[in-house]
């Protein structure tokens, strides 16, 4: 058999659910390190155009944080279900 669980199948589920999954944990990183070690010396928030995506302001930081976090688990939960149609094809298919 082969592995049902191909790219095109998944691919909602990764960008929908893996990736703003991902992007929420970052937040949530990226206000912890915020609480941790301060605001740090921002000249500005970075709230308007590029400067929301330049980690060296405060909104880019968590906005760039959001990001990279949220490609790592989508990347991390593609291959998990890459994994397990892998081993779903392997399985002995006779039912109950």
């Amino acid at each position: 058999m082969q592995n049902k669980l191909t790219i095109g199948k998944t691919f909602w589920a990764l960008v929908i659910g893996a990736f703003t999954t991902g992007m929420g944990n970052g937040s949530v990183f990226g206000a912890a390190v915020m609480c941790a070690v301060g605001r740090g010396p921002y000249e500005s928030w970075g709230g308007w155009y590029g400067e929301a995506y330049n980690p060296s302001t405060f909104s880019g930081f968590v906005d760039v944080m959001m990001l990279a976090f949220g490609l790592a688990f989508a990347i991390i939960f593609g291959l998990a279900m890459k994994k397990h149609g892998e081993i779903e094809s392997q399985r002995d298919n006779t039912g109950w």
